[in-house]
């Protein structure tokens, strides 16, 4: 599924879950319930229109605990995807314990363009998958912000529409008859952030370590090491902030090719469409500067440079893609932290982003 269509949706109802709270309820502690929709745009859905509702439990100013929420959301775009995700973010135990986890589904007509870090826009394949996915990553407190507990994914995809004589209906691919993934491992958690929806200071890391294995009922074998992190740091003037992000993933064995790392996003490496190259490993960086400019109005520019590749060696580190890009954000709340995002980035393409949320 694609993670930018569902961030914004879960931040924009996150925000006004967390922003807004029922008059004199939320703030001594109790559950409120908060619907929106809206629409978005981005290179592989073109415009869609989304909406979600998000179940919240938030704890009184005084106990110091941390916000729960359950989060159902869905989207459909002009492209004729669409997707439904139901997202737990469960503080217990006085925050000793974090319930995460995701239950999915997704159709999402998409183009396959082969593996590896040097293919042909030219050579590119439509297909129309059809995911369902069910991921759980219960985690326990060990020191203070940092969560560590075993994760499961179990993914089923099915396949259709593929270009007739292409390499996906020759079968030349992993995956390209779909499949069912299961893996299990364990997943961390640190996060040191201001804030959830517009940070200014601290840091974030995220963390996976799986094996999918036919003993397990996959119908591939492969390991996986995702690093997702990220850190703020607020300027001495005017309140500018700098991010930056780094993505790493590591797979052994052979990965179906629609589980391998994808190049490209509204989140990293703007300015390629997602899956524009894809491989076993995934290296990206990107840095973004944040800056007020007037009213609720402000200015970023943003660059990233990433790669992809079979092996982890020389070939996939000496030519990294780059990838830079402006954009314009609006608060259209006031006291609100989430702006509207309008995006432009060049990589092996020029391209435009709407959004909510910061892209990290």
């Amino acid at each position: 599924m694609r993670g930018t269509i569902v961030t914004v949706l879960l931040l924009c109802a996150t925000a006004w879950a967390e922003e807004q709270p029922p008059e004199g309820e939320a703030k001594d502690g109790g559950f409120s319930v908060v619907p929106f929709a809206l629409p978005a745009y981005q290179p592989e859905t073109s415009w869609l229109i989304g909406g979600a509702a998000a179940l919240v439990h938030q704890p009184s100013e005084q106990s110091g605990l941390r916000e729960s929420q359950l989060l159902l959301a869905g989207s459909a775009s002009l492209r004729k995807q669409f997707s439904v995700i139901l997202s737990s973010d469960v503080f217990a135990l006085e925050d000793r314990l974090h319930l995460g986890g995701t239950l999915s589904a997704a159709k999402f007509p998409d183009q396959f363009f082969g593996m590896g870090n040097a293919t042909s826009a030219s050579g590119k394949e439509p297909y129309t998958p059809t995911y369902y996915e069910l991921e759980f990553s219960p985690k326990w407190r060990l020191f203070p912000a940092f969560y560590v507990g075993p994760s499961g994914r179990l993914q089923v995809a099915r396949m259709a529409g593929q270009a007739p004589g292409g390499m996906l209906d020759r079968g030349e691919v992993p995956g390209s008859r779909g499949g069912t993934t299961v893996q299990l491992g364990l997943s961390a958690l640190w996060d040191t952030r201001d804030s959830t929806l517009y940070p200014r200071t601290g840091a974030l890391v995220r963390a996976h370590l799986r094996t999918a294995q036919p003993a397990l009922g996959s119908t591939t074998e492969f390991n996986l090491l995702r690093i997702d992190s990220r850190g703020y740091w607020t300027m001495p003037y005017a309140q500018h902030v700098l991010a930056l992000h780094a993505l790493l993933e590591l797979r052994s064995g052979e990965p179906p090719f629609y589980d391998t790392g994808k190049l490209g996003s509204g989140e990293m490496m703007r300015g390629y469409f997602e899956g524009r190259f894809r491989d076993r490993q995934h290296l990206a960086l990107q840095a973004e500067y944040r800056a007020p400019l007037f009213w609720r109005v402000g200015g970023v520019v943003f660059a990233s440079v990433g790669n992809v590749g079979r092996s982890l060696d020389m070939e996939l580190l000496s030519a990294p893609k780059p990838a830079a890009g402006a954009g314009l954000r609006l608060a259209p709340v006031k006291d609100v932290p989430v702006n509207i995002r309008l995006d432009v980035a060049y990589g092996s393409d020029l391209s435009f982003y709407l959004n909510v949320g910061e892209a990290f």
